[in-house]
C-alpha cells in the first residue's frame, strides 16, 4: 500500500503525456471506474470550460505519481471537478493509496471537500451517507434484460405497454433516433431543463453560463466510443422527448433527460429510455448507468450496483463530528429537510462563482424555504446548520 507523501496542481490541459499514461492505466485496474466520469478526456474537455478548474498530482513516497485528483476551487470548498453537472468523482489511483486529507486540503489552501457520487475509500472522520447507483445490466443482450425487469414489476411495464398503444392510436406513435449532440437538440434539452426548474422551484444550474458551455464543449468531441450521444423521440417534426448521454465504450450514463409536458400522459422519457437501451445493446453496450439515488421510476428499470458516497471532510473534523452529533437527535423528517438544504447550497456554491450570483440564489433559497416555514414549523437545529453552511457561499 502506498501512501501520498506531496502534491503538485496543474491544470486540467496541463496533463503531460505521461500523465495521461499512468491516469489510463489508474483506471484499467480499477473496475469501480470504468464510467466516462473516470475517462481524462472528460477532465481535459471539461477543463476548459469550468472556473477554477485544477487536477491535483499525487506522489507516494518513492516520488512516483500515485494518483490524480481533478477538483474545482469554490472560496475555500474543494469540489468535484464539473459539479453540480458530474455525477462520480474520486481520486485517480490505485485502490490501496492511503490519503491524508489533512496535507491534501492544507497543499490547496481549502477548509474542506465535499462530494456526492464519490468513488472509493474516504477518510474515516469525514462526514458520509451512502448512496447505491442504479444500474440496467444489458449483458445478455436487451431481450433478456426487458423479460427480467418486466417479471419482476408486471404492472409498471403493463401500464407501459399501454402508453405506446395510446401514442400509437393517436398520432401513429413516436420515432425514435441516437445521434450525436447538435447545438439545436442541445438547446432544446436545456430549454426543458430549465422550465423544469423554474416549476421546481430548484436552482437554475444552466443560468450561469459555463455549464451550458461545458456541454457543449463535451458535444465538440467526435471520438467514437466516447462523448456526449442523445436520444431523441419525435412525433413527425416536433420534438418529443431527449435523453442526452455520457458513453465511453459499452458504458452508457444517462445524464440529462427532457420531454415536452404536453406528452406527458404518453410516458415519454421511460419509453426513450428503453428505446436507447434497445439500441445500445444492439452497438455492444452491456450497462446503462441511471445514476445513483433519485426518482422511484429508475427502480423499477434497475438493479442496485455499486456504493458511492456523499459527505464532508474538513480541516477541522471536531467541528464536524460536533454538529453530527447534534444532528443524529433530529427526527427523520427533520433530517430530511436539512439534508435536501445542504445539497441545494451545494448546487448553488457549485455553480454561482461570482458574489452577485451566490446572492441572488441565496435569497431565492431563503424565499422558498420560508414559504415552506409558514405552512409547517422547523426545529431550529435545521435553521441553524443551513445558515451555517450558507456562511460558506
Amino acid at each position: 500500500m502506498s501512501r501520498l507523501k506531496s502534491i503538485e496542481v496543474v491544470a486540467p490541459d496541463g496533463l503531460t503525456g505521461d500523465d495521461i499514461a499512468a491516469w489510463e492505466s489508474f483506471t484499467a485496474r480499477r473496475p469501480d471506474m470504468i464510467g466516462p466520469y473516470f475517462d481524462v478526456r472528460y477532465v481535459m474537455d471539461i477543463g476548459q470550460s469550468v472556473p477554477d478548474a485544477y487536477v491535483a498530482r499525487l506522489r507516494d513516497e518513492t516520488g512516483e505519481v500515485a494518483g490524480f485528483l481533478p477538483y474545482q476551487m469554490r472560496g475555500r470548498t474543494l469540489q468535484p471537478l464539473g459539479a453540480p453537472l458530474t455525477d462520480y468523482h474520486g481520486i485517480i489511483g490505485e485502490a490501496g493509496l492511503e490519503v491524508d486529507y489533512s496535507l491534501l486540503l492544507k497543499t490547496l489552501k481549502a477548509d474542506r471537500l465535499e462530494f456526492q457520487g464519490w468513488v472509493g475509500g474516504m477518510a474515516p472522520r469525514a462526514r458520509t451517507l451512502s448512496v447505491v447507483s442504479q444500474i440496467a445490466d444489458l449483458s445478455e443482450g436487451y431481450d433478456a434484460y426487458f423479460a427480467r425487469q418486466k417479471a419482476l414489476h408486471h404492472k409498471f411495464y403493463k401500464n407501459l405497454g399501454r402508453c405506446g398503444r395510446n401514442a400509437e392510436r393517436d398520432f401513429g406513435g413516436f420515432q425514435f433516433s441516437f445521434e450525436r449532440v447538435t447545438p439545436d437538440l442541445l438547446q432544446w434539452v436545456i430549454d426543458q431543463k430549465r422550465e423544469q426548474y423554474a416549476r421546481s422551484g430548484m436552482h437554475d444550474v444552466f443560468g450561469c453560463g459555463w455549464t451550458l458551455k461545458l456541454l457543449s464543449q463535451l458535444a465538440h468531441r467526435q471520438d467514437e466510443g466516447f462523448g456526449l450521444r442523445v436520444g431523441v423521440l419525435r412525433e413527425g417534426n416536433h420534438l418529443v422527448a431527449a435523453e442526452i448521454c455520457l458513453m465511453r465504450g459499452d458504458y452508457i450514463h444517462f445524464w440529462f433527460p427532457a420531454y415536452a409536458e404536453a406528452y406527458h400522459r404518453y410516458s415519454p422519457g421511460i419509453i426513450l429510455a428503453l428505446k436507447i437501451m434497445e439500441h445500445g445493446a444492439a452497438m455492444g453496450v452491456t450497462r446503462v448507468d441511471f445514476g445513483a439515488g433519485g426518482e422511484s421510476y429508475k427502480h423499477t428499470m434497475t438493479s442496485p450496483a455499486q456504493t458511492c458516497l456523499e459527505g464532508v471532510v474538513t480541516a477541522r473534523p471536531h467541528i464536524l463530528s460536533a454538529v453530527g452529533d447534534m444532528m443524529e437527535n433530529l427526527s427523520p423528517r427533520l433530517k430530511g429537510l436539512r439534508l435536501s438544504l445542504r445539497r441545494r447550497l451545494r448546487v448553488i456554491r457549485a455553480c454561482e462563482t461570482c458574489p452577485k450570483g451566490r446572492r441572488h440564489a441565496f435569497q431565492a433559497l431563503m424565499r422558498r424555504g420560508f414559504d415552506r416555514l409558514r405552512q409547517s414549523p422547523v426545529n431550529r437545529a435545521v435553521t441553524a446548520a443551513a445558515a451555517n453552511d450558507a456562511a460558506d457561499l
